[in-house]
């Protein structure tokens, strides 16, 4: 909005709690980990770039970390310290899957994924979810109407690897499962890959420091009710608690949401609008991250010697009470000053579960425990590829604009940024009459045929 609209704006940013929300730390063992979402991966332009922009660090990543496939019984799959091993068992488990996925993922998502950020930077935005997703591919619209399984099984990728590494990813990334649509599925695949990495000192730090770096007014106060004035000056006019338990209201050209509009997420009234604008019909999904400092119980995931144990786990089996396993570093990591806990040692691990842990249930996965720090998300949509028809838009009315849309294709960080920029662009063209880039498609010059670009 800042770069949009220019220093004279004036913006304000209203929060209860945080800034940050879903990303944030936790204290364990007397240092910091993430406790929301913790990767980002190297193709996040926005996310690399507020990085770069705001002078953060990249937070460095162990080498030789491991990673296995739990079925509930035996590992079906472990990886190596060494990407050759790796590779070659990869290869032996699943064929050339293993090459055609990352050939499917690099080479094709992503490529596809990326228009849209020439198709921003040209000044374009979209209404609602489908345009936007046209405007990286049609066939991403076309991916929310489709279960992972499903686009999988059409991309020519066999059972046991979609039933065991992608099924994996979709239990870590969103405590689902593989009926979850097509696009976010490969959005989760995507953070499979290797390169991914985080913000030293948090990841929370990007949105802390944006808010800074862009001059923007926090009000620390809940907001109760946005009011449509229609016939007066300004728009709208929103009414807000302050924490001391003050009410106030102030008036506004625009107003941009920024929560889910989901019953036990938001209790916001919309008053004044002849169309009713009420809290949207799906489902928020609550994810519990449970952090142990302890020694691992390597037997419960059938390995029988500690220091084989693998430092991260997916499971494939969705009667498993724990989605995936993982060892975690502090925000604060260097590999300079820092030593890595040998995976049969004490370490500090993360548990992803759809409810909260019961301690004889933590003791199945640890064998001696220090300490237990529990957060508990509703983190992302409870998804649903058959239910993709009533998807939220992000103009709820009239310079009323909504953030969290994005959220119901994928719930991911540089989503969230995709959709940000839009709702900046969407304004800024309404607010100007730039009509011509409102939900049209975007022709990239460099693509044009010569007859297309009037060149002789």
């Amino acid at each position: 909005m800042r770069e949009q609209f220019g220093s004279e704006a004036v913006i304000d940013l209203y929060e209860k709690n945080a800034i940050g929300g879903r990303l944030a730390t936790i204290n364990i063992n007397s240092r910091d980990y993430e406790s929301g979402g913790s990767i980002i991966h190297p193709d996040n332009l926005y996310m690399v770039n507020f990085t770069n922009i705001l002078g953060l660090e990249k937070r460095e990543r162990s080498s030789g970390q491991t990673m296995g496939i739990f079925d509930g019984e035996e590992m079906v799959l472990t990886t190596s310290p060494y990407t050759v091993v790796t590779l070659a068992k990869m290869f032996w488990r699943y064929g050339m899957d293993i090459y055609n996925l990352q050939k499917w993922v690099s080479s094709d998502l992503l490529v596809k994924f990326k228009r849209i950020y020439k198709t921003q930077d040209a000044g374009f935005a979209y209404t609602n979810i489908p345009e936007l997703l046209a405007a990286m591919d049609p066939s991403f619209a076309n991916y929310l109407k489709k279960s992972i399984l499903m686009v999988m099984r059409e991309e020519g990728f066999h059972e046991a690897m979609i039933h065991e590494l992608v099924l994996g990813a979709m239990r870590t990334n969103y405590g689902q499962g593989l009926e979850i649509p097509g696009f976010v599925g490969a959005i989760s695949m995507a953070g499979v890959e290797p390169g991914l990495w985080s913000v030293k000192g948090g990841n929370k730090k990007v949105p802390q420091n944006i808010v800074k770096h862009s001059k923007v007014n926090v009000i620390p106060a809940e907001v109760k009710m946005v009011e449509f004035l229609e016939d007066e000056p300004f728009l709208y006019e929103v009414y807000y608690k302050e924490k001391n338990g003050e009410a106030k209201t102030k008036r506004y050209d625009m107003v941009v949401i920024a929560t889910p509009l989901h019953d036990g997420i938001s209790d916001i009234k919309f008053e004044g609008f002849q169309q009713d604008i009420h809290n949207f019909p799906q489902q928020y999904h609550k994810t519990v991250a449970t952090f142990v400092h302890g020694t691992l119980n390597s037997t419960y995931f059938g390995v029988d010697n500690p220091i084989d144990m693998t430092n991260e786990v997916f499971t494939c089996n969705m009667n498993l009470l724990m989605n995936s396993f993982g060892q975690h570093l502090p925000v604060d990591y260097s590999s300079t000053s820092d030593k890595v806990p040998p995976i049969d040692g004490n370490i500090v691990g993360k548990i992803f579960s759809n409810r909260e842990l019961t301690q004889e249930e933590v003791k199945l996965y640890f064998k001696s425990i220090e300490e237990i720090q529990t957060v508990s998300w509703m983190a992302y949509p409870e998804y649903n590829f058959k239910k993709t028809d009533d998807l939220p838009p992000f103009l709820l009315n009239e310079r009323l604009y909504y953030v969290n849309a994005i959220e119901l294709a994928a719930s991911a960080m540089e989503m969230e940024a995709i959709a940000g920029r839009n709702i900046a662009l969407l304004a800024y063209n309404h607010w100007y009459d730039k009509l011509d880039k409102i939900d049209e498609k975007y022709m990239d010059p460099s693509q044009m045929s010569s007859s297309e670009t009037g060149d002789l």
